[in-house]
């Protein structure tokens, strides 16, 4: 007797006499979760793989931005697109390589964050660290607090003509382009170990405190495009799921569009735990309804029940660092890390 169809089109086996789908209930990600019959509705915890889809990866179809992307970068990807809507991953951005954030929590939940923040001004330091976080189970996301070309390294608060910087036989061009041959050999190193990386350079944009926004949009997305190309094309740089991280006004002027970005996000710091509904709705406004959408950066974290109640979909969050998380409730965050909406290191399935 077949006990189900050939399947919904959203990818969930049927049941022929009720018409209902297969679900996993509460979008749970652990060994054990039970399965339940639920009204079909697409989501990722009603997709099903019947040949050992692989973790992360699988059947899964979705586009990378960059056609040549690697096992692992689309496994990612999917992973994420798996959770949209279903999950929030958390995520904790480090300082300088210090535990202390990651001690702190795992204090007070006995839990550690799926995501660990990284900045490619601490190489090779935080190469290593993205690699053994890789490694543990865990996603490393590496954001750039870039220098100005022909400025102090890392000096983002610094300027730059946009103009020049992309123009062949600047002194601009040339300290940019020295910059992104560093970054290169650092992102190589871990696609040589087949470690992905959710990469969100020039965060923020739209802001005005960094000097990849200050030309305005237009400016903005001819500066993600040469690095997206240069990264892709001349380097053969693979293993990236590519992060678009606006500021807390999400502008559209400064999106690069689907071509170059794999997900988008905001971020935003506020000292209470609501959805930020509005500023999703924002994002959701410039990226549209097909990527996920993340928290890029965060103060207080979301309540999971509000995000659930108001179906605020941030597929992850990453709180910054030292007092934005050690000043947080011990409570809240032990019942939101041991929430089933929230996925922790842990829960993560092999993205390899």
């Amino acid at each position: 007797m077949r006990p189900w169809s050939d399947g919904d089109p959203g990818g969930a086996p049927r049941v022929l006499q009720s018409g209902l789908c297969l679900d996993v209930s509460g979008a749970a990600t652990a060994n054990g979760a039970p399965v339940v019959l639920w009204n079909c509705n697409g989501q990722g915890n009603q997709k099903w793989a019947f040949n050992g889809g692989g973790g992360g990866g699988g059947d899964c179809t979705v586009a990378t931005a960059d056609p040549n992307a690697t096992a692992q970068a689309r496994h990612l990807l999917c992973y994420l697109y798996s959770q949209y809507g279903n999950h929030i991953v958390s995520g904790q951005q480090e300082t300088n390589g210090s535990e202390n954030e990651f001690n702190f929590i795992y204090n007070n939940t006995g839990k550690v964050p799926a995501i660990r923040g990284l900045d490619m001004c601490d190489r090779p330091g935080a190469i290593d660290r993205a690699a053994a976080w890789w490694n543990a189970g865990g996603i490393p996301m590496i954001g750039w607090h870039v220098g100005a070309p022909g400025t102090s390294y890392c000096n983002y608060g610094g300027t730059a003509s946009i103009n020049n910087t992309l123009t062949p036989g600047t002194r601009e061009y040339a300290s940019y382009t020295a910059e992104l041959d560093a970054a290169a050999s650092q992102l190589l190193r871990l696609q040589s170990q087949n470690v992905a990386v959710l990469w969100r350079p020039y965060h923020e944009a739209g802001g005005t405190w960094f000097w990849w926004s200050k030309e305005g949009g237009a400016q903005y997305q001819r500066l993600w495009k040469f690095q997206f190309n240069y990264f892709v094309d001349v380097k053969g740089i693979h293993n990236l799921v590519w992060l678009w991280p606006a500021d807390g006004e999400p502008n559209s002027s400064f999106y690069p569009g689907k071509s170059y970005v794999d997900v988008g996000g905001a971020d935003t710091y506020v000292n209470d735990h609501g959805p930020l509904t509005s500023l999703f709705n924002s994002t959701r406004g410039v990226v549209g309804s097909t990527i996920p959408i993340t928290l890029h950066e965060n103060g207080a974290i979301p309540d999971p029940s509000q995000l659930q109640s108001t179906c605020a979909r941030w597929v992850m969050f990453s709180t910054w660092n030292s007092n934005w998380i050690t000043g947080q409730d011990p409570g809240f965050l032990r019942t939101t890390f041991n929430s089933a909406y929230v996925v922790t290191r842990d829960e993560v399935p092999s993205l390899r």
